[in-house]
């Protein structure tokens, strides 16, 4: 060696490698991390090709879940297949609008969170008060006449048939009109001239 400034111990490391075979060298040489599978597959047409974190997620929960958890519809390549099928899904296809609906994810709950009522479907007399309007009765107005008064009743859980009961309570609390519980009314109006003359109205 020419080189003094080098360590000793280089040169003889060097002779080593020098002595090696082509097929000795090989166990040696730097081995490249293999490429994802997203990058060979397309994640938007292939079922199961999915990224490392939530296939790292999947495996960690099928390996850490307990035992009772399991059901026939929460088995191991059921499950893998419903997180994959549900992947698939979420997947936006080339040449697909994402911003608009990015716009209309973020419009959509901005507006229900602005209205005043939320009417329940097949309800008409039933509607509550939510988001902003309902947060702002409360904690701003404190108003005593809330328009959808609530209440939270604890019940003791050594109680019998405690659903039953507690929709007993909750049926005598809430308010009950007659056109809550009127089904059919008929009206028959006639004039009576004897004794006096009347109008005279029967409603069954």
């Amino acid at each position: 060696p020419t080189d003094q400034t080098r360590d000793p111990n280089y040169w003889e490391l060097e002779k080593m490698w020098r002595n090696l075979n082509e097929e000795e060298r090989q166990q040696y040489v730097k081995k490249r991390c293999p490429d994802p599978i997203p990058s060979k597959y397309s994640p938007e047409y292939k079922l199961g090709v999915i990224n490392e974190q939530l296939n790292e997620l999947t495996v960690n929960y099928l390996k850490n879940r307990k035992e009772d958890m399991y059901s026939e519809y929460t088995e191991k390549d059921k499950f893998t297949e419903i997180i994959n099928a549900k992947y698939l899904a979420s997947m936006a296809a080339p040449g697909e609008p994402v911003g608009l609906l990015a716009a209309q994810s973020i419009g959509e709950p901005s507006t229900q969170m602005t209205l005043n009522t939320f009417h329940f479907a097949g309800r008409g007399d039933m509607n509550v008060t939510l988001g902003i309007p309902r947060l702002r009765e409360i904690l701003m107005t404190a108003s005593a006449k809330l328009k959808t008064p609530s209440m939270d009743i604890p019940f003791r859980s050594d109680l019998s048939n405690l659903n039953k009961k507690a929709e007993r309570l909750r049926q005598k609390m809430n308010r009950v009109t007659v056109s809550d519980v009127l089904e059919k009314i008929e009206v028959h109006c006639e004039i009576t001239i004897k004794p006096d003359r009347q109008l005279k109205t029967t409603m069954r």
